[in-house]
């Protein structure tokens, strides 16, 4: 079964605990096929699992507790692969990243790449105008493009 990625607002629960369960039941049904690889892509995680400090709600820590017991715990579930992607590492729990196998960072499209983006979303562009957008807009992410 293939399911587009989940936005971690998608995780959030108003009463206290169903957000963790969700999380549990997402990250577990791996063990109900254990021959099958199951992945878990969530976007926007750093609204997950926060920097934790000594002001955090119960109901934050709780959250972070479950995935960290899931992704290498208590509840390893070892055909799990899980990714995530954020734009504020810097505001991510510590623990979170440490048990992340792998951490990748994916930076701002290349001039060539800029041109092919331009040259998609605005197809009767002049190639004098083009190549003049193409400078002009270095730095700027893919969906700033568009």
């Amino acid at each position: 079964m293939l399911a587009p990625p989940l936005a971690a607002g998608e995780l959030e629960r108003p009463l206290v605990g169903q957000s963790e369960a969700v999380i549990l039941s997402l990250c577990t049904r791996g063990n109900r096929l254990p021959h099958l690889m199951c992945c878990i892509s969530i976007d926007e995680i750093d609204s997950l699992a926060p920097r934790r400090d000594e002001d955090s709600s119960e109901g934050k820590v709780a959250k972070i507790s479950v995935l960290l017991s899931v992704l290498e715990g208590i509840k390893d579930v070892p055909n799990l692969m899980f990714f995530s992607a954020t734009n504020r590492l810097h505001m991510m729990d510590e623990a979170f990243l440490r048990r992340m196998s792998g951490k990748f960072f994916v930076g701002r499209p290349s001039s060539e790449a800029r041109k092919r983006i331009l040259d998609k979303a605005r197809n009767a562009l002049n190639p004098k105008i083009l190549k003049k957008l193409v400078v002009a807009t270095t730095n700027f992410s893919g969906a700033a493009l568009r």
